[in-house]
């Protein structure tokens, strides 16, 4: 029963072995230096660096951020707003969804 068990398991681990080296020659070679572009604002997303502030007026500014900096946010969270903005300008798109500025 032993010898059994020991054939079946080294039986398994040359199949494995073979499997992984026939994978990994096959996707070397159809993946080439191509293969590993990935788009400008994915690479950046995934690589942010947080900015660091030395200014007393740069730290305020990014904690407490103007009026029209917040409604332009908004109006870029809202997918409609966002388009219409790109067409006809800010000011009209954010009038247009959300009132008076």
């Amino acid at each position: 029963m032993r010898k059994l068990l020991v054939m079946l398991l080294l039986t398994l681990a040359l199949t494995a072995f073979c499997c992984c080296e026939r994978d990994s020659k096959d996707s070397l070679e159809s993946h080439g230096a191509e293969g590993i572009k990935a788009k400008r604002e994915t690479a950046n997303a995934f690589v942010r660096r947080q900015k660091r502030s030395y200014s007393l007026y740069e730290r305020y500014y990014e904690l407490h951020k103007s009026p029209m900096e917040l409604k332009k946010e908004q109006c870029e969270n809202y997918a409609p707003c966002d388009y219409l903005s790109d067409h006809v300008g800010f000011y009209t798109a954010y009038q247009r969804y959300f009132g008076r500025i």
